[in-house]
Order: structure tokens, then sequence, then C-alpha cells
């Protein structure tokens, strides 16, 4: 099975980050609601305190057109943006091997 996936990087605004958490959690309500949606995860950086990464993997990329055109998704990223610094950086990734994924045979 084919998937997309991604890291996002966001740097924000020095003693930003608790705010931006916020804005950004009701994502987590709208990615319940994607059946597309495989894994959104959102970390810190333990050595970046202004910096919040996320790791996203959609079934195929209409599940990833689906979550960025949402709603929740704009509002989200209409809130966020003037805390951030510069654009946010995102990383597309192809999948090698795989841990945890249901439905996901290895990829070789």
């Amino acid at each position: 099975m084919e998937t997309e996936g991604h890291v996002a990087r966001f740097v924000v605004q020095s003693g930003r980050r608790d705010e931006a958490i916020k804005i950004l959690r009701p994502m987590f309500d709208q990615v319940r609601n994607e059946p597309g949606t495989l894994l959104y995860l959102m970390h810190v950086s333990r050595d970046e305190p202004d910096v919040i990464w996320f790791y996203e993997r959609y079934a195929d990329e209409s599940a990833f057109a689906a979550h960025t055109e949402s709603a929740v998704h704009h509002s989200v990223v209409e809130q966020l943006m003037p805390l951030l610094v510069g654009d946010p950086e995102a990383t597309f990734l192809e999948l090698l091997a795989e841990k945890g994924l249901p439905g996901l045979e290895e990829v070789s």
C-alpha cells in the first residue's frame, strides 16, 4: 500500500510555543474524523524550545488533500501563521519499512 507522509517543522516566536500548541489542538479532533489519516503526531523539540514538529501519514494523496482542504485546517493555519518565524517547513517522505501502521504490509 502506497501512503503519503511527511514531517513538518514550525518555528514559533520566542516564548509562544504553548500558545501555538493550543491553536493546533483542534486538528486532533479533525483527524479523528478523517479515515484516510493514518498517523498524526505532534512533537516538541527538547533542544529547540520554539519548535513544533509533526509527523503525518495519509492513506494516499487524496486523503492528504482532504485533510488540508478542511475548514478546521484552514482556521488553524490562519491563526497559527502570525505566531511563526518564517514559513513552515515540510519534507515529504517515501516509506521504506514500518512497524505499527495497521493495514500496511512491509515495504521492500
